[in-house]
């Protein structure tokens, strides 16, 4: 009786002991990017150990039924149907690279592992926000430095054994995320950030802003928008009039520092000018078409990759099927970019929204959107919830769930993300976590105190 008990007690761990290796993923993800994306024996790589893993656990929870009470999750399921079926033809032709590109949503299978890890054990949940939290502090004080690091040209000498990348590979758009979402954690859960905690993270804040469009949105906007739902503006007051005369007194001065990078295709070293004007050139060429060149460049590629795109499926022979899995984007659609011998080409239009119409088809995109709507949707109810009963730590707690994923979703809409695992895979935990403590609030509510800790 007691072997089967304890035997019990061991099969009853293994969803905390995947859970803990899922955060040292993460954390690897975050910190080193694609450096650490290579760790493993390919073509199984650490993520996709993970993920085959998180199957088997998902079908060992009992919980698979559970998940599917959520709407979103429905849609998910539906959605990853739609892509295999829009895979596997192509899987003949263009083999491994057919599954490469599924995986902008065949990640989701970290989805329902997560959310179903937390629906079999409620209490898993407080440990997930805690780790969170943890991962947001932590960033927020390191981030601008790995990203200064990461672009040193010295640093990229330290590379795996194979020589094809260095160990850390971060890319400024996944910096921005997590930069986020440590100032998500600062604005709603922190209860007293320090103020070198908060120094730090506005130069990270700032060295990304300086340097990538897409980034800035994904840190500004979630921000923003929490601190308006939140009704936290004037917590931001101070921190907003010292930017503010900072960045004057910068763009008086001229002050400007370069730093070596790594250029993401050649990896050729290169320096990068951080500037107030630089940041200032930026934030207007998103809506300026008049924008210095090598900033308008890239922005009217990427308008007229797109409006090929919606021309050949909304109104064109891809409208029901899109072109599938496994081509090739850029090459087929007349749009490369770049190549050169032994390298590789680009192969999505740096928009996931504009992927999943390309290479699925109107009911692709359709169920896309539907996805995040009634995600988002569920967010909303559960935190406006929980602001009605007067638990605001689960209120808060929702919010920066939300404002996190949008953070990944907003630099999804300019770069290629969601597509790899840095900030894939990060994206479907996400998704997951928000779905499961939505459900456990859904049942619990108070009598569960999930707050992360400081």
């Amino acid at each position: 009786m007691t072997a089967l008990a304890a035997a019990a007690v061991r099969e009853h761990d293994l969803g905390d002991k995947y859970l803990r290796a899922l955060a040292v993923l993460l954390v690897g993800y975050g910190l080193l990017g694609k450096g650490f994306a290579y760790f493993g024996l390919p073509p199984l790589y650490v993520g996709e150990i993970l993920f085959i893993s998180g199957i088997l656990m998902l079908l060992r929870s009992g919980c698979l039924i559970a998940t599917l009470t959520a709407f979103p999750n429905l849609v998910l399921l539906t959605l990853g149907g739609w892509v295999v079926v829009r895979t596997v033809p192509f899987f003949g032709v263009y083999g491994i690279d057919a599954i490469r590109d599924s995986v902008v949503v065949l990640y989701g299978g970290f989805a329902f592992t997560v959310c179903a890890l937390l629906v079999e054990k409620p209490g898993r949940l407080a440990d997930a926000l805690r780790f969170l939290g943890g991962f947001s502090v932590a960033f927020g004080m390191v981030g601008g430095l790995l990203y200064v690091v990461n672009t040193s040209p010295m640093f990229s000498f330290i590379t795996w054994p194979s020589g094809a990348l260095p160990i850390m590979y971060i890319r400024s758009g996944e910096v921005a995320c997590h930069l986020a979402g440590a100032a998500l954690y600062g604005l709603l859960l922190h209860r007293r950030p320090r103020t070198v905690w908060v120094l730090l993270l506005l130069l990270g804040i700032g060295l990304v802003s300086a340097q990538s469009r897409g980034g800035m949105l994904a840190m500004l906007v979630p921000v923003a928008l929490a601190a308006v739902i939140s009704g936290r503006i004037l917590r931001l007051r101070r921190i907003i009039t010292v930017i503010g005369l900072l960045f004057s007194l910068s763009l008086a001065l001229q002050i400007e520092f370069q730093f070596g990078s790594v250029d993401e295709r050649s990896g050729a070293s290169e320096g990068r000018v951080v500037s107030a004007e630089q940041f200032l050139n930026n934030a207007l060429s998103i809506l300026d078409d008049n924008a210095p060149a090598e900033l308008a460049g890239p922005k009217q590629w990427r308008l007229m990759w797109w409006g090929k795109i919606q021309d050949y499926t909304l109104h064109g022979p891809y409208f029901w099927t899109g072109k599938g899995f496994g081509v090739g984007l850029a090459e087929d659609d007349g749009f490369v970019v770049w190549e050169a011998e032994g390298q590789s080409t680009v192969r999505s239009p740096h928009n996931a929204n504009i992927t999943m119409l390309a290479r699925a088809g109107v009911p692709g995109l359709v169920l896309w959107l539907l996805l995040l709507v009634s995600w988002f949707s569920m967010m909303l109810r559960s935190m406006l919830e929980a602001r009605r009963r007067g638990e605001d730590d689960w209120a808060n707690a929702f919010l920066y769930v939300a404002g996190y994923l949008l953070a990944i979703l907003i630099n999804a809409s300019f770069d290629v993300a969601l597509e790899g695992p840095m900030l894939g895979i990060w994206f479907w935990c996400l998704f997951g976590l928000g779905v499961g403590a939505s459900l456990i609030y859904r049942t619990y509510g108070a009598a569960l105190d999930q707050r992360p800790r400081d």
